[in-house]
């Protein structure tokens, strides 16, 4: 039997998180708003066009992504 990673632990430093939590650089790793929309479009995450990007964040923690 493998033993599984503590996930509660991690605190986001893996997945969509971490893409999002990236500081703004020029080599193309910042996720923009934009690109926060196409990922939620391809995984099925309910938003609305007038959701800034903390609401976005909270819409992929309520669709129980981490």
């Amino acid at each position: 039997m493998m033993n599984k990673p503590d996930t509660t632990s991690i605190d986001y430093k893996y997945g969509i998180f971490a893409c999002i939590n990236r500081e703004y650089s020029f080599d193309g790793r910042y996720w923009t708003n934009d690109d926060i929309r196409q990922w939620c479009d391809k995984n099925d995450v309910y938003y609305t066009d007038t959701d800034k990007r903390i609401d976005l964040i909270e819409r992929i923690k309520q669709a129980g992504y981490k």
